[in-house]
């Protein structure tokens, strides 16, 4: 979804799959808008998205950007948190991107919409409220089959400790970290894993600079799999573990691991179950 004008920071990653990168294809971005809905609301939202799904995949036929899926937050959850749904959009470098910025694209929406659905766009920010927009860049992934089949999105947030460099804490992700989640894809414990840096917005005062997103296919998968250490020992055999450990948790300090459901995406023709109302 997405009502503002040109200057939008958004991206994200489409390749292969939904969620991949390929080493000849150009630079993948991730992009999110993190929105609150009011309790009671919820029911209209999803309509409010099918209307904006209409939109997304008009704008995808057109070639201004690859891909679009909303994410219901399941944790943290409460009347307190921050947002409660999360859409993100895929773009393919950097041209792609900027033009987006610089021109939101916008179909004819009444070649696309009905009355009723257009009446529902033209009220989406009293339906919802933009609580803020991000966007990150692709650096990795492990990817299982049927990564794109996943349901269940856990969006972990990092920050930096003092003596180590964002640029570090990927290193360790990949170095250490991303082989346990390639023979945990391979023995189907999780569906995909992908790496990312935020881009946009930076700075000294950012909580948070990079994350990892662990993929499952539902929720018994995610609660019967979540503890990766199991594979990292094992992929790591007759090395010091507790060294690799020290040096993993000197590099990156984990600070929410965000639990969320696949609600919808650009490619299904109609899904909205598992939405709380």
């Amino acid at each position: 979804m997405n009502t503002r004008i040109p200057f939008i920071l958004l991206a994200v990653i489409f390749c292969l799959s939904n969620y991949s990168l390929n080493a000849q294809e150009p630079q993948g971005y991730y992009s999110f808008d993190y929105m609150k809905v009011k309790p009671g609301m919820h029911d209209e939202y999803l309509k409010l998205e099918k209307a904006w799904k209409k939109i997304h995949q008009a704008n995808i036929k057109a070639g201004k950007y690859t891909f679009w899926e909303l994410t219901q937050v399941t944790y943290p959850s409460g009347a307190n948190v921050e947002y409660n749904y999360v859409t993100r959009i895929n773009f393919k470098g950097e041209k792609q991107l900027a033009d987006y910025i610089q021109n939101w694209p916008s179909p004819d929406l009444k070649s696309i919409l009905t009355p009723e659905e257009l009446a529902l766009v033209n009220r989406t920010s009293d339906i919802r409220t933009l609580v803020k927009s991000e966007v990150w860049t692709h650096e990795g992934m492990a990817a299982g089959k049927e990564i794109d089949k996943s349901k269940v999105v856990v969006f972990n947030y990092f920050d930096i400790p003092e003596g180590s460099t964002p640029s570090n804490h990927l290193r360790t992700e990949l170095e250490l970290w991303k082989p346990a989640h390639d023979a945990r894809c391979q023995d189907s414990k999780m569906s995909g894993w992908v790496l990312v840096s935020k881009l946009l917005p930076y700075g000294t005062g950012n909580a948070y600079f990079n994350a990892t997103v662990d993929l499952y296919a539902d929720m018994e998968q995610y609660l019967t799999n979540m503890n990766p250490t199991p594979y990292f020992e094992k992929v790591h055999a007759g090395k010091d573990i507790e060294k690799l450990y020290a040096e993993s948790g000197a590099a990156g300090n984990l600070l929410l691991a965000s639990v969320r459901m696949v609600v919808d995406n650009s490619d299904n023709p109609d899904v909205t179950a598992g939405a709380n109302k």
